[in-house]
This record gives structure tokens, sequence and C-alpha cells, in this order.
């Protein structure tokens, strides 16, 4: 009888369901995509066309994203072909600032987080590897003599 009367009162339209845990959806990105990290470290600047031009040729299926790790403070090439790039320092700029930075902890730390960020399936090296350019980098100074107190 009381399924009757909310018929026939209106009262039987459908409430909002409460959520339960079947109901929840998760968006995520899709798991297919993989990224490759193509280091152009220590490259000549009239050759990084080149290389751009043959690794989005010869790399990426539908599902594979290059990104560009350079050392080249001219971002014209990577923005001119539409690729994703990172930068970092070159040594030059690194031993030129030597004493203000202590580039190897901050270059392996950007390095660990490019690998976390972007999580790549393989890394390919053109011109100096990532292994080297990291060891090649000044080290932490331990202190400047006109910054030690006198005693």
């Amino acid at each position: 009888m009381r399924k009757f009367t909310e018929f026939f009162l209106g009262e039987n339209k459908q409430r909002p369901q409460i959520e339960s845990p079947g109901n929840i959806h998760v968006y995520k990105s899709k798991e297919d995509i993989s990224t490759i990290i193509v280091t152009v470290l220590g490259v000549q600047p009239d050759l990084l066309e080149e290389i751009i031009v043959t690794t989005k040729r010869k790399l990426p299926g539908k599902s594979d994203r290059l990104i560009y790790l350079t050392d080249n403070s001219d971002f014209t090439i990577f923005r001119r072909h539409r690729v994703m790039f990172e930068y970092l320092p070159p040594l030059m700029e690194q031993r030129l600032h030597a004493s203000d930075m202590p580039w190897q902890a901050y270059l392996r730390e950007r390095w660990g987080l490019l690998l976390a960020k972007w999580r790549p399936r393989r890394v390919l090296a053109y011109g100096m590897n990532i292994d080297s350019f990291l060891a090649a980098a000044p080290g932490a100074l331990v202190g400047k003599a006109s910054d030690m107190p006198q005693s």
C-alpha cells in the first residue's frame, strides 16, 4: 500500500544514492604510455635538430613519449619541434659558479626528481651520458678562505 501511495503522490522519484565503494571512479593517466628520456648533454647545437628528427621518426609509437634532457639554454629548437624537454646547466656555467652552488648534490637530486617525475622506460644518450655529466660537476667546496672565521 505504501508503494502505491508514493507512486500517486510523486514520492517515488529516485533519490540520490549514497556513494559506496563500488561507485568510486578513479581517474589516472594511461599506464600504457611509456617515457623515453633522450639526453643531449654536451651536444653541439647544430646537431640537435638531426637528433630530434631522428628520434621522433624512429622511436615513439602512439604510446611513447620522448623527453629531451639538454644543457643548451637555447630552447628554440625544442619549441620549434614541439617536444618536451628538461634543462640542466652546462658544465661551463657550473664551473663559473662553483663557489656559489653545491652542483653535484643539486644535479643528483634534480636527476632523481626527473626520474621520479617521468618514470622512463629507457634513457638514451647522445653526447655525454648522465653519469659522466653528474661526475664532471664541480664538487662542494668546504669553504672559501675569506669565509673562514679568524681566531
